[in-house]
């Protein structure tokens, strides 16, 4: 038997498939399975094993040689299946000696009834475990250079609110740019614009109030959505995130970004979120226009 990644790194691997292969399992970890097979099914496994298991998820009866000790060839039938584990996404191995063939058969016959069995328990135990991590995994709600929320989680936060607000209820939407960002990464490269970016980030995350949203919206822009937040209220975290960006240093210099601001009150409808998107996109450029470093509040 033997555990791999999606990509094939050996993850697990025990004693019974160690005799045909010889060394470690600390040896093995981490290696490609490519490493165990003759030239012939290594061509096969990356050609029409993997192939087969990404898409279909399982392959049954595959034969295959592996290298064994000392370099001897060794024939055997495989069976695997690609499964969530309490880590992540995996594929389980098992590998039949296909010298016997009567004694292959029936090995494989017990294996199945074995893996059904095993399959069956996990379902019972892990089935919302894996509903909530594929709900995750498909969303990928998180920015991955700065750790924000991305459009999506955006999209999905006003969608909520818009569901459980009051009528009267107030929102205001803050678009943060960075001024002069392409000067930084001309000037000292992408690695130090990122480094800005990420470090503005933790300080916008540190400043927002609980109930707010804070987003990177794309490049040097930020998002900030603000429940229950009229004009003046957000007007003063505007004023915040001016103070966060001070906070900031680059190779180029001091940062400083344009704020636009938007207010709205509860509304229903898809094209709420573009609206005030659009708004405070506006006011962006108008604050730029005024020469960067400020707040512009959207008509």
């Amino acid at each position: 038997m033997m555990i791999t990644d999606p990509e094939g790194h050996i993850v697990r691997i025990n004693r019974e498939f160690l005799v045909l292969i010889g060394g470690t399992e600390a040896f093995w970890l981490g290696h490609s399975m490519d490493e165990l097979l003759t030239p012939a099914s290594r061509i096969f496994s990356q050609t029409h094993l993997f192939p087969t298991l990404h898409h279909a998820k399982s392959a049954r009866e595959v034969f295959l040689h592996l290298r064994g000790v000392g370099g001897e060839t060794v024939p055997v039938m495989v069976n695997a299946v690609s499964k969530r584990l309490e880590t992540g996404d995996h594929i389980v191995w098992a590998f039949f000696v296909a010298r016997e063939r009567s004694r292959f058969e029936g090995e494989l016959i017990k294996a199945r009834a074995e893996a059904q069995g095993l399959a069956q328990r996990l379902a019972a135990s892990n089935e919302q475990v894996e509903l909530q991590n594929r709900q995750l995994s498909e969303l990928s709600l998180s920015d991955p250079l700065t750790g924000l929320k991305n459009r999506r989680a955006l999209e999905l936060t006003v969608q909520e609110w818009q569901r459980t607000a009051s009528r009267q209820s107030s929102v205001s939407l803050l678009m943060v740019d960075v001024d002069y960002f392409k000067r930084i990464n001309d000037a000292h490269g992408h690695p130090e614009g990122d480094r800005v970016l990420v470090n503005f980030a933790r300080q916008l995350q540190a400043g927002a109030r609980g109930s707010d949203l804070v987003a990177r919206y794309g490049g040097e822009e930020f998002v900030l959505w603000l429940p229950d937040a009229d004009a003046e209220a957000a007007a003063r975290i505007a004023e915040r995130v001016h103070k966060c960006a001070r906070r900031v240093r680059s190779l180029a210099g001091p940062v400083t970004v344009s704020v636009g601001l938007a207010c709205a009150v509860h509304q229903t409808g898809a094209d709420f979120l573009a609206r005030l998107l659009k708004r405070s996109d506006e006011a962006v450029y108008r604050a730029k226009a005024l020469g960067r470093n400020c707040t512009v509040v959207s008509d």
